[in-house]
């Protein structure tokens, strides 16, 4: 029965990662508001402590929220992980924000995730692992996307919003630059 339900788990996930490239791809938009648009004081808990968006304000920041029992994700970490020396030199905070009570399924908080997949995350100076308020997830992730990031700019202005980062690359890169 357990195999069963994560197997159902990985086949929807992924039906829903390449649903949601297509979709991406055909101009289909992830959020219903009008990109760029002020990012809302939303917060989370990091570190034991409360985080505020806000406090980000002056950044380029990459706030991806995930569910820890999400396996496409874990290509995402991999694939920015690859990046980390071009991110740390463009200013790019990275938050990996786990959603709200995982997005309903059981897995491991963020900093146990990050320990197994992406180790390098909790000593670099650019990313910050937490976990998201419930305000935060019904604000941000209202449709509950196991993936979903926002780049939001120095200003607080979220400027994309996509997810699949292994598969969203080049708008992550572009961002950072300064190119998009």
């Amino acid at each position: 029965m357990l195999r069963g339900l994560i197997n159902n788990k990985i086949f929807t996930t992924a039906l829903l990662m390449l649903s949601l490239s297509i979709s991406n791809a055909w101009g289909l938009s992830l959020t219903d508001k009008t990109l760029p648009y002020m990012a809302p004081d939303v917060s989370f808990q990091a570190n034991g402590k409360q985080h505020s968006l806000k406090d980000y304000q002056g950044h380029k920041v990459m706030l991806w929220m995930f569910s820890t029992w999400c396996h496409t994700c874990v290509a995402g970490v991999k694939a920015l992980k690859k990046k980390q020396a071009l991110f740390e030199g463009q200013d790019l905070v990275i938050l990996s924000i786990r959603n709200n009570d995982n997005g309903g399924y059981p897995g491991p908080d963020m900093l146990n995730f990050m320990k197994k997949f992406g180790p390098h995350t909790i000593t670099s100076n650019n990313w910050v692992l937490g976990e998201s308020s419930s305000d935060m997830y019904k604000q941000l992730n209202p449709v509950k996307y196991p993936d979903i990031y926002f780049l939001i700019d120095e200003k607080g202005m979220i400027q994309t919003v996509n997810t699949a980062p292994n598969l969203t690359m080049k708008s992550i890169l572009r961002f950072a630059s300064g190119t998009k």
